[in-house]
């Protein structure tokens, strides 16, 4: 197999850093030398585990860059060769917002959470960021539901999130109230974590 070139290795991982950096972890490591512009497939593993000791890349936000001085653990902080590739919130806000969420939510001792409303989209995204950690009863808000369901919900969800501002019929949101019902008041993932996290006492 031929060698790869180490600007592509860089650039897979996710290190966007200066070069001349990485060159010398990797010549420090015995893997490579700044004169030779590829590596050797058999090292890619090694390179790559070495860089990541060395290095925590992060996208230009700024709590991003605020967090990665708390997980570096002694790692230079470098750019991330892409935002998707950053080492704090995977290029996803939203899958941030929704982790600490479930941080909150275990620490209160909850594990389930209804969602009423909200586009078939962003209830599709939140059970994608949830990646079961919590049990989830994701409604359409735009078919009718019973008074004898919505209070079967209400006893099942640890927390219950009526998602205002979005496809949620009135007659559907009435019927859930009580101290475990969050209402929500823009159409945003990030606003749900943040507002049922907060409910946890996060």
């Amino acid at each position: 197999m031929d060698a790869i070139p180490k600007a592509e290795l860089f650039r897979k991982i996710g290190f966007g850093g200066d070069p001349a950096e990485a060159e010398w972890v990797l010549e420090a490591a015995g893997l490579s030398r700044p004169a030779k512009r590829a590596i050797h497939p058999d090292k890619l593993d090694a390179a790559a585990e070495a860089l990541a000791a060395a290095f925590c890349w992060v996208c230009n936000r700024g709590d991003c860059q605020e967090e990665a001085t708390e997980i570096a653990a002694g790692r230079t902080v470098v750019p991330a060769a892409d935002p998707s590739q950053c080492q704090v919130c995977g290029g996803s806000v939203n899958q941030r917002t929704i982790d600490a969420m479930v941080v909150a939510c275990r620490k209160r001792g909850w594990g389930r959470i209804c969602v009423v409303g909200g586009s078939p989209n962003a209830r599709d995204e939140v059970k994608r960021c949830l990646d079961s950690r919590l049990a989830l009863r994701a409604l359409d808000g735009t078919i009718a539901r019973t008074l004898k369901q919505a209070r079967a919900d209400l006893a099942w969800a640890d927390v219950v999130v009526v998602w205002g501002s979005s496809q949620l019929d009135h007659k559907v949101s009435n019927l859930y109230t009580g101290p475990k019902v969050v209402t929500l008041h823009r159409r945003s993932i990030q606003e749900l974590a943040t507002e049922v996290k907060r409910a946890a006492g996060g």
